[in-house]
């Protein structure tokens, strides 16, 4: 099999839902591709407002890992659920796919902040710099 570790990365958006679904099919054919399944929780300077900030994005964090468990756990393929804190999710992401050994990475060709249309800054910076391949799913009526 070319494929035994997926990384999946998901905001909760329409795009990263698609890929969510784009991952399950493609570990389809065979139970023993593993699934990763990361949410990133941007982290922003401290500061005066960044206390009300970095406590929303937490909230936010805390229901998107929520949703990926339940997903996992309805998985017939080994899944595990990942939560990833930093400044720069591209990197995190990438980082993340080569330490846990992963083959692919799927991700939404946008995240919540993306204009339609347009590759999003953080799919397009892990499809250039990741040393793995990058499947980019659409959402659905998009294509």
């Amino acid at each position: 099999m070319w494929c035994n570790k997926i990384l999946v990365a998901y905001d909760g958006s329409a795009p990263s839902r698609a890929a969510i679904d784009l991952a399950l099919e493609v570990a389809k054919p065979s139970e023993r591709i593993e699934l990763l399944l990361v949410h990133v929780m941007r982290l922003y300077s401290a500061g005066a407002d960044s206390v009300g900030i970095n406590s929303v994005i937490a909230e936010d964090a805390e229901r998107v890992q929520g949703e990926l468990q339940s997903i996992a756990d309805s998985s017939r393929n080994p899944a595990t659920v990942k939560l990833l804190k930093g400044t720069s999710p591209a990197d995190l992401i990438v980082r993340c796919a080569v330490e846990e050994g992963c083959d692919l990475i799927i991700m939404g060709s946008r995240g919540k902040g993306g204009v339609k249309g347009y590759l999003g800054s953080v799919s397009y910076a892990v499809t250039k710099d990741s040393p793995l391949s990058v499947l980019v799913a659409k959402e659905a009526g998009a294509r």
